[in-house]
């Protein structure tokens, strides 16, 4: 799948529907509460995707606030354009965490979710975040760790093979228990650690697993280590699974609320 922040318009729909999930929607608004944020607040969203994040965090700071969308992707900013071209206090932008394109100490919040998982200099990505606070601003960074992932299948040994493969597509498949001495690295304190579990026991179109299941099947498919065939077996093991009443599928990412110092 070459890069994984660099989506075409097939993958970023694929994306999409990830987010259109309820526990993906849970999640976000998790983020939402942990930030608390305020009327008023000027908020940014690094790594937009495809708009479900702006859209929301412009509903919570209202019309006197400002929320701005950075993503590296210009077929997520279109997705995200179509869904926040109504929403005056928010605006897009084509950027890059490790470079935001935002002067210094003009966000009173900023939210990164399974967003520095995927970059290769997780540090300079935080120190960008730390740049773009005012003193006093808060952040919510979200990452996982694909230890916490606990998927059940008939064949546990494929199910290893593939997830063993699917480490490969980000730089830090592990950075949401790691985290932790890069944000204060940058000077952030961080105020609050807070685990967002995700338990499914059904795969079907509006299942988080099961969007996450399409996406590995095209990753694995393209992966030396596994290939077309195996990765399609993959499926149908879940696929089995769920017919018997047997899915199980448990994941959790961290969050982190840090706050730059006065």
């Amino acid at each position: 799948m070459g890069d994984t922040l660099e989506y075409d318009e097939k993958e970023a729909r694929q994306e999409a529907a990830i987010y259109r999930t309820q526990a993906a929607a849970d999640r976000r608004e998790l983020v939402r509460e942990t930030l608390d944020l305020q009327r008023g607040d000027r908020v940014l969203s690094i790594g937009c995707g495809p708009g479900f994040e702006p859209a929301e965090l412009a509903g919570a700071v209202g019309e006197s606030g400002y929320v701005h969308g950075i993503d590296r992707s210009e077929a997520m900013l279109t997705l995200a354009n179509q869904r926040c071209d109504d929403l005056p206090q928010a605006a897009l932008s084509k950027g890059n965490a490790l470079d935001l394109p935002v002067a210094d100490e003009s966000f009173d919040a900023a939210v990164a979710v399974q967003v520095f998982e995927y970059l290769d200099r997780v540090d300079a990505a935080v120190n960008e975040l730390a740049r773009v606070l005012r003193p006093g601003g808060r952040a919510v960074v979200c990452d996982a760790d694909f230890d916490s992932l606990v998927w059940r299948s008939p064949n546990p040994a494929r199910m290893e093979r593939v997830l063993d493969a699917f480490d490969d597509h980000c730089p830090w498949p592990h950075l949401g228990s790691r985290l932790a001495p890069l944000l204060r690295d940058a000077g952030l304190t961080i105020e609050r650690v807070e685990p967002n579990t995700m338990l499914e026991t059904r795969l079907n179109d509006e299942s988080f697993a099961y969007h996450l299941m399409e996406f590995i099947k095209d990753y694995a498919a393209n992966h030396d280590s596994i290939g077309s065939d195996e990765a399609s077996a993959w499926v149908a093991d879940l696929r089995e699974h769920e017919e018997n009443g047997a899915t199980f599928f448990n994941f959790t990412q961290y969050l982190y609320r840090v706050r730059k110092s006065k």
